[in-house]
């Protein structure tokens, strides 16, 4: 067995690290003077944290590169280096270790317990969602949505994004609730604001359902697909939503699928144009930035501020 001695929540600046921890996302970058390096998210129970593989003078950029086709993610690998802090953020970074990614740890060497990171309520996010598919009145949009997110394989388990905010086990899940649960806040909230409630929680419950589709399962995390940068989540759930459409009016219908395409806002291709749509946009980026707030400051001292590593933007505890 593989002694685990170093965990990604203990990372701090200085410290010699030489412990397996899961890779999920891999990725090969170019330095300012024109060579390559790899760039890791790296993972166990504790956390993630991001990785630098240099490699060491002998490295050119064409064996780094080799070095990079061969990672696989979801898998265990040794990461020998030091940490450092940059830019706020405290990341590993690799010269002569190297060569620990020429092949990942056997699983038979590695106790699975420490390397799957998904700090997820699992059953409170399945009965938040139960809960607000409940309070959806229309009996064709509440089969719509019900079947919708029973049905999409994946659903409960994929993240939410490869990185920034949700990036983990059951990130997508819980998002998605924290969305509807505000969405549905802001609605209540605003004087004289007649918004369609049922339509409000099936965009705001289905505004990412296509994420599903663009990641899969590998080994001890998910890795994102191809569909996730040549289509996109919005088309893919737009169009994953049309096998559920019989028994919802056709424009109500469409009004959900306004809100799933616009959800992005002012940055999207499509922008909102109903208060419903506008709502689930708030709420939707409203989850992912404090998901993402909250993230960065975690291990920040009282008094404590510095550039987070997931917002790009300096933050403080107080």
């Amino acid at each position: 067995m593989l002694e685990k001695t170093v965990f990604a929540e203990e990372f701090e600046e200085g410290m010699q690290v030489d412990a397996p921890f899961v890779v999920d996302t891999v990725d090969l970058r170019e330095k300012r003077d024109g060579g390559k390096y790899i760039h890791l998210t790296i993972s166990d129970r504790t956390g993630q944290g991001a990785c630098k593989v240099w490699g060491t003078a002998d490295h050119n950029g064409e064996r780094v590169e080799e070095f990079c086709r061969r990672i696989q993610v979801g898998e265990v690998y040794r990461v020998r280096g030091y940490a450092k802090v940059y830019n706020g953020a405290c990341e590993v970074n690799v010269n002569d270790g190297i060569a620990c990614f020429a092949a990942p740890v056997s699983v038979d060497l590695v106790d699975p317990s420490l390397f799957v990171y998904a700090p997820v309520d699992h059953a409170g996010v399945r009965g938040g969602l139960a809960r607000m598919i409940a309070a959806i009145d229309d009996p064709g949009i509440y089969d719509l949505v019900s079947r919708a997110l029973s049905m999409t394989e994946g659903f409960l388990e994929a993240p939410a994004a490869k990185r920034r905010h949700h990036a983990y086990i059951g990130g997508l899940a819980e998002h998605t609730l924290e969305t509807a649960e505000m969405a549905l806040s802001l609605a209540g909230s605003i004087s004289r604001a007649d918004m369609d409630t049922d339509i409000l929680l099936a965009g705001a419950l289905l505004h990412d359902i296509g994420k599903a589709s663009c990641f899969c399962r590998r080994g001890f995390s998910f890795a994102a697909l191809p569909e996730y940068t040549l289509v996109g989540h919005t088309a893919l759930g737009a169009a994953a939503l049309m096998k559920f459409s019989d028994g919802v009016d056709p424009a109500r219908f469409n009004h959900i699928l306004h809100i799933v395409m616009a959800h992005h806002g002012p940055y999207g291709e499509i922008k909102p144009r109903t208060p419903e749509a506008w709502a689930v946009h708030f709420a939707d980026n409203a989850s992912a930035t404090l998901r993402s707030v909250c993230d960065d400051v975690s291990d920040l001292a009282p008094g404590e501020e510095r550039l987070g590593a997931l917002t790009r933007q300096m933050v403080h505890r107080f």
